[in-house]
């Protein structure tokens, strides 16, 4: 049952990563005389807008997305075998565990470094007047719920199971007689009360 929840928990994470993709990771807003400009920071690009209705998109030189991507695969991947489980072969066990932490440990990397770099930019005051307002955007929120989602997940897929056998040869089983008769390899079987003289021929 662990696992299976499990299994659901790394499923989850990966759709919470997807969903975080889409989301803003951080917003600035700065405000001076009355003029409004903006700043939006998500996983692949940056948008800027201001008050007098211009806006502009530009894509990251470091596309941190494509890492989340990579994970959310993984987790897909890694959800597969784990609710598969008993299903498959003896030796997918090994690989389905290391996956199960991989996965989840990719997804946490790529957020840190992501949360550094929004930690970064959401520190810079050099405004001289006016004021601005800095705010942590859903998509990180989202982010990093998603790894602890699938950090859980992971944990609990490590439960232990027992896998499909693997297929061997085929085994010959001896069936007990009824009675003690003793049965020669070739021939009918001597009953003990019968000696072996009487039943000889000649």
């Amino acid at each position: 049952m662990r696992r299976l929840v499990g299994g659901i928990a790394l499923l989850a994470g990966a759709v919470l990563a997807v969903m975080g993709l889409a989301r803003p990771l951080f917003e600035q807003t700065r405000m001076d005389s009355g003029y409004r400009n903006a700043i939006r920071l998500t996983m692949w690009g940056s948008e800027y807008s201001s008050s007098g209705g211009f806006s502009q998109s530009s894509p990251n030189p470091i596309l941190f997305g494509v890492p989340v991507v990579v994970a959310v695969v993984l987790l897909v991947v890694a959800t597969g075998l784990v609710v598969a489980g008993s299903r498959l072969p003896a030796w997918t066990v090994a690989p389905t565990r290391v996956l199960a932490v991989v996965a989840p440990a990719l997804l946490i990397g790529s957020v840190w470094t992501v949360g550094q770099l929004v930690l970064v930019a959401a520190g810079q005051d050099d405004i001289t007047k006016g004021s601005m307002d800095t705010t942590v955007g859903d998509g990180m929120w989202t982010l990093v719920a998603a790894c602890a989602v699938a950090l859980a997940g992971g944990l609990l897929a490590q439960t232990r199971f027992v896998a499909a056998p693997e297929p061997e040869s085929a085994v010959v089983y001896q069936l007990p007689d009824e009675d003690d008769t003793a049965t020669p390899p070739m021939g009918a079987p001597i009953h003990p009360s019968v000696s072996t003289e009487e039943s000889s021929p000649g």
